[in-house]
């Protein structure tokens, strides 16, 4: 059993990384997807429209000194509401693209936001003293329990 799980622990997701080779290109570009086949797809679309880049000329190679360890699913997950979800995720950044998730940690809005005050009672999310910019407005700021809770909650990948 490794160091990072328990018996009752389900254990890590995996981010998979892969190293992207172009000829132009002096290193290399990581790139995050379940096979080498997704990566070489999305990596071929996004360089194809710049370069006269031929399919075969990308370079798709395993990196996983690059992998990313996301936690399994928290139980505080299954007892959020929908709505609770997408604000936490949108708090962590990682509502539009997994990759970015975690830079951020915050959400604006009114002190009586439903869903933000949910948060706040779940532990997840913690509001500054005192209005900011506005009357009733506030930053809702993340616990370090809500961001693991959150990135329990980002996908593994952009398109899963």
């Amino acid at each position: 059993m490794s160091e990072a799980t328990s018996p009752t622990e389900a254990p890590p997701r995996i981010r998979k990384a892969w190293a992207v080779r172009v000829p132009w290109h002096d290193g290399h570009m990581i790139y995050y997807g379940p096979s080498a086949g997704k990566v070489l797809e999305e990596a071929w679309r996004s360089l194809s429209d710049t370069r006269d880049l031929r399919i075969m000329d990308v370079r798709v190679l395993r990196a996983a000194y690059r992998d990313q360890k996301l936690p399994a699913r928290h139980p505080i997950a299954d007892q959020l509401t929908k709505e609770e979800t997408h604000c936490l995720l949108h708090a962590f950044g990682g509502n539009d693209c997994p990759y970015r998730a975690g830079n951020r940690d915050y959400f604006y809005t009114t002190r009586d936001d439903p869903p933000l005050v949910g948060l706040t009672n779940h532990g997840l999310m913690k509001p500054m003293d005192g209005d900011q910019f506005g009357e009733n407005m506030t930053y809702f700021v993340l616990t370090k329990l809500g961001k693991h809770v959150a990135r329990s909650l980002v996908r593994t990948y952009r398109h899963a």
